[in-house]
């Protein structure tokens, strides 16, 4: 991975740090997130980025424009209608995805000079997503399944991570349950434990709690929560619910391709 030049942020305000994504109403957390990057590079910078798909006879725009910071250990909500192109948003951050132009640095180093192996790898040891729909391979135990980003990435040496990552979620005694067997909310707290198995440093949640009851969305964000808080991972989550949104550092709505910073109360 090519290393891009750290911009130095000492002596600036919150606000010039995180540039146009600054929330008015962040509070002492996100202050307290532009303290401690200080000094070193953005974990996730974005630069006019542009995502365009081309069909015959047209052109469709996605992102336009679009430019985004986050600092270390900030939790990000990205709202926006459907289509506006979230999802997008997320899978080119994730490495999922190319923008058609525009930059992508995570942690100073610029994913866009990485090929396609790069790419794969910047995926297995960075990140870690979680889904909607849980995707859990139904075969396979609740452990198994948490530990199968181990295996891919060539680091499984035996299964006590994923027992703490279970513990964590508070499913301990129901590692060796497949997925079936498991409750909605049970299931998406095994996708949280499986998407921080690695232990990513930057974590990218899409609907997380969309096909969850609203209680049960709630004790799961409130656990996801809980652990991105401890863990200090930069994590952004697209969703529609607004009390989820409301529970992040910063709110942006995604609308005619860019971001722009919302209040809690406007979301």
């Amino acid at each position: 991975m090519s290393s891009g030049s750290p911009r130095p942020t000492s002596g600036k305000t919150a606000e010039s740090v995180h540039g146009s994504d600054a929330h008015p109403g962040a509070g002492s957390r996100s202050a307290h997130t532009v303290v401690e990057s200080r000094g070193s590079p953005p974990a996730v910078e974005v630069r006019d980025l542009d995502k365009f798909y081309f069909m015959p006879g047209q052109r469709l725009e996605v992102l336009k424009g679009l430019n985004l910071t986050v600092g270390p250990g900030e939790l990000v909500a990205v709202v926006g209608q459907s289509g506006s192109g979230k999802s997008t948003l997320l899978h080119i951050l994730g490495a999922l995805d190319r923008p058609t132009s525009g930059s992508v640095r995570f942690g100073g180093d610029d994913l866009q000079g990485l090929d396609a192996e790069g790419l794969a790898q910047f995926r297995r040891s960075s990140v870690g997503f979680v889904f909607q729909f849980h995707n859990l391979l139904p075969e396979f135990s609740a452990l198994e399944n948490v530990s199968m980003p181990q295996r891919i990435a060539g680091a499984y040496r035996d299964e006590r991570t994923g027992r703490e990552m279970l513990a964590l979620v508070g499913l301990e005694a129901r590692m060796h349950h497949r997925p079936g067997e498991l409750s909605g909310g049970e299931q998406q707290r095994v996708a949280i434990a499986r998407a921080l198995v690695n232990q990513p440093r930057l974590v990218l949640a899409d609907e997380p709690t969309g096909n969850l009851d609203s209680r049960t969305g709630t004790r799961v964000f409130e656990l996801f929560r809980e652990i991105q808080r401890d863990k200090k991972h930069t994590s952004i989550v697209v969703t529609h619910n607004a009390r989820i949104a409301t529970k992040c550092d910063r709110i942006l709505k995604l609308e005619n391709g860019s971001l722009e910073a919302v209040s809690g109360t406007h979301v």
